[in-house]
């Protein structure tokens, strides 16, 4: 009598295999975190639910292993497209180099990037502050850069940095949520091309 073999997991080391579950964790959240049971994480990662538990207890620490990760994943890669100075590029390229680093980050993350960007519905709170956190920290670096960014192209004088820095965040938050939503349509070298084209409306730009 023929039998049909079970699959079992290939052997994976404990930093692969958790990443190997949280990514089927982040898969499912895009619909509310309500479909998130240790059940449904197990099947979306490909393994059995006993190679799930040797991870992770119960979907508490699921949750809160996944938010950890994406928090700090998305906290590098947004660190990572801001400038530092403006030896290689004006302010306003180097802002708007800066969307487009970004952007494509997005898109190359999309699930982590709609979990921060465009919260789905039972969110916990916790999560929602630690990115209001880190916005802030972020914030203060934008409008630092848009202080040394008036001071290099001199001026204008009468332009406020700190607005400024809320308004240049503000608008690579949105070039981030439309190409989430409509990527064909809002095309990251559209947006890019709108930012940089912002950017040089300042009087003084070139």
């Amino acid at each position: 009598m023929r039998t049909t073999r079970r699959k079992y997991a290939a052997r994976l080391p404990p930093e692969q295999r958790r990443d190997q579950l949280l990514d089927g964790a982040l898969r499912l959240i895009g619909d509310g975190f309500g479909v998130l049971t240790m059940e449904a994480v197990a099947r979306e990662a490909g393994v059995t639910k006993p190679v799930l538990y040797e991870q992770f207890a119960n979907r508490a620490e699921v949750v809160d292993a996944l938010l950890a990760r994406e928090a700090e994943r998305a906290t590098e890669q947004v660190l990572a497209a801001l400038p530092v100075d403006f030896a290689e590029r004006g302010p306003e390229d180097a802002f708007a180099h800066a969307v487009e680093v970004f952007v494509r980050a997005v898109l190359e993350a999309p699930e982590r990037w709609r979990l921060v960007l465009m919260p789905p519905d039972g969110t916990p709170r916790e999560f929602r502050a630690r990115v209001e956190e880190v916005r802030a920290g972020l914030l203060a670096q934008v409008e630092a850069l848009a202080a040394l960014g008036l001071q290099t192209r001199g001026g204008p004088a009468d332009v406020d940095p700190e607005l400024l820095g809320h308004a240049m965040l503000a608008l690579g938050e949105m070039a981030g949520r439309l190409v989430l939503t409509d990527s064909a349509h809002f095309t990251p070298e559209r947006v890019v091309a709108f930012v940089g084209r912002i950017a040089h409306l300042l009087p003084g730009g070139e």
